[in-house]
């Protein structure tokens, strides 16, 4: 009994801010998605269908080596569950307890409660570090969990959910000093397996926080070998997990159109897009501006306000009641890690606004960089990401700064507690459509109606779908057409995954596969694409808006 409160006394904090991750988790996401049978939540379109059906597909498929690899999404070429973010480290697990796993199983739900409890207890940690003080850590905790960039990404893409690793790079950097060099390499070498394990763009980010604590010590001419040596861990164990799941299967050639069209805006900080009732959200650039989204939320910026009319209030006080005219000199403080954090935001900011720099709907600039530089651009594509480590900060930072400007050591937590429930007020229509989103009982209800369907699926004979029309532009019916092939155990020759390499191999596959139908597949065609339906070898049918050929 005495260790248990011994450990209670020790981890506190953290243990009350993942509790109140996964409070707000239940509150906006419910429970129901905690089943893991249940799975027509996911069904509903978008990046998360994307996500859902990614698993599916790579649970049904061979073991091959490397162990991320599947065929049966982009048959016969074989690509990566890392390119349809189904969160690797989990489907590789759960793909090696398939035996036991019933028929319809996700871990979506498991993922997304983990991650927000994640959030709240290296946030609350990261508070404490600072200010020493539980109250203000656990309830300061909550700004981290219900940041639009969380929660909008959550939402959007599960994998993406996994920003509590922004905030474990910062808190392993705050301590490295206290850390042997041993376990400060350890950490970050299991830091790295996670992003390589989970979504690729943490690879680059958490990369990029560790870089700059080791530039930070290089300046600051510090001691900086066991950062050198983290450094060499961290890329050592990303990239080897990265190829260990497939990731260097094959070249990966950039996608030309992402880049400005989902870039830092650099109106972000104050740009709500969406997620205010009281701030109007400012023009924006791009078709994709969503993926730059930093407005850290309105709770964060009254944090911030509050904490600077406490400061200017304190020094006109010294200036004006105490003649203390030594308050008038500005003193620059670079405290603990002040250099690390400049750094950071310079390389983050940099990353993030790309070659194509707007300010609201205007663009700025377009920078002619060399070829191999702009191409390096283009493969990061949505780098309006890489403004979230900038955005943490503005939330760490605020809240500390209010917490040590206030005169009375409990106004700092009543307010954050008001700050809280402002945020949460002011973004409640963004909330609600989650709640409705997620909370909600969905019953998924497919497109394919036609009893030819089911005709098809108990012929044991059929195992590949192809799509000769191009699918992408109609989201609805390509996963519809994907959820029936991977519930039929079929195979199909291409999905929408991130990668365009295997696209391209998909396009120049095609033609090669209809110089030579077969009889165990599925030739599917759009409606209106009745012209290409004369193959003599195949007869077509047309049902629920498509032309199905098959060999006769």
């Amino acid at each position: 009994m005495q260790s248990v409160l011994n450990y209670w006394k020790k981890h506190n904090v953290w243990i009350l801010g993942a509790l109140v991750g996964n409070i707000t988790f239940i509150c906006i996401f419910g429970v129901h998605v905690l089943n893991v049978t249940y799975t027509d939540w996911l069904l509903g379109g978008g990046d998360i269908t994307q996500n859902y059906l990614g698993w599916c597909f790579f649970r049904n498929s061979d073991w091959f080596f490397p162990l991320g690899l599947m065929d049966n999404a982009s048959y016969p070429n074989p690509v990566s569950v890392i390119f349809t973010d189904s969160v690797p480290l989990f489907a590789v697990l759960f793909k090696m307890l398939r035996a036991v796993l019933p028929g319809e199983f996700q871990y979506f739900g498991i993922w997304a409660m983990l991650c927000m409890g994640a959030q709240g207890a290296f946030g609350a940690l990261l508070i404490f570090h600072y200010v020493k003080k539980k109250a203000e850590a656990v309830v300061g905790s909550l700004l981290f969990v219900i940041t639009p960039i969380m929660l909008g990404q959550m939402s959007l893409n599960m994998a993406l959910g996994a920003q509590w690793l922004i905030l474990l790079s910062l808190y392993l950097g705050i301590y490295r000093q206290e850390m042997t060099k041993k376990k400060y390499m350890i950490s970050w070498g299991i830091v790295g397996l996670l992003a390589g394990s989970i979504q690729l763009y943490f690879v680059p980010m958490c990369g990029f926080i560790l870089l700059s604590f080791l530039l930070a010590d290089v300046i600051q001419r510090r001691k900086y070998t066991r950062d050198l040596w983290a450094f060499l861990s961290y890329i050592g164990s990303a990239v080897g997990t990265v190829a260990l799941l497939g990731g260097f299967s094959h070249k990966h050639l950039p996608d030309i159109s992402l880049l400005g069209q989902s870039s830092f805006n650099l109106n972000g900080l104050l740009n709500p897009q969406g997620w205010s009732q009281v701030l109007t959200s400012l023009p924006v650039y791009g078709v994709n501006s969503s993926e730059g989204l930093a407005f850290p939320g309105t709770g964060i910026l009254l944090t911030l306000a509050v904490g600077t009319v406490a400061w200017l209030l304190h020094l006109i006080y010294r200036i004006f009641v105490k003649r203390d005219k030594e308050s008038l000199q500005i003193q620059w403080s670079w405290e603990e890690n002040g250099v690390a954090y400049l750094v950071l935001v310079v390389i983050s900011v940099l990353v993030a606004v790309s070659p194509k720099a707007a300010y609201g709907s205007d663009l700025i600039w377009n920078l002619d960089l060399p070829n191999w530089l702009y191409s390096l651009w283009q493969r990061i594509g949505s780098c309006g990401r890489f403004i979230w480590p900038v955005v943490y900060l503005v939330i760490l930072g605020s809240v500390v700064w209010m917490e040590k400007k206030m005169p009375w050591e409990t106004m700092a937590a009543v307010l954050l507690v008001i700050f809280g429930i402002l945020q949460i007020y002011d973004g409640k229509w963004q909330l609600m459509q989650r709640q409705v989103q997620f909370g909600t009982d969905f019953i998924y209800e497919s497109r394919l109606e036609d009893e030819k369907w089911e005709e098809w699926a108990e012929e044991d004979d059929l195992k590949h779908m192809v799509f000769v029309s191009y699918m992408l532009d109609d989201e609805e019916l390509m996963y519809s057409l994907s959820i029936y092939a991977a519930q039929n155990n079929m195979t199909v020759n291409y999905f929408n995954y991130s990668c365009q390499t295997i696209r391209s191999l998909a396009a120049e596959h095609l033609q090669e596969e209809m110089n030579n139908v077969q009889a165990d597949t599925l030739y599917i065609y759009k409606a209106a694409e009745e012209d290409k339906c004369f193959n003599p070898k195949m007869e077509y049918v047309e049902v629920d808006g498509v032309i199905v050929g098959k060999v006769k």
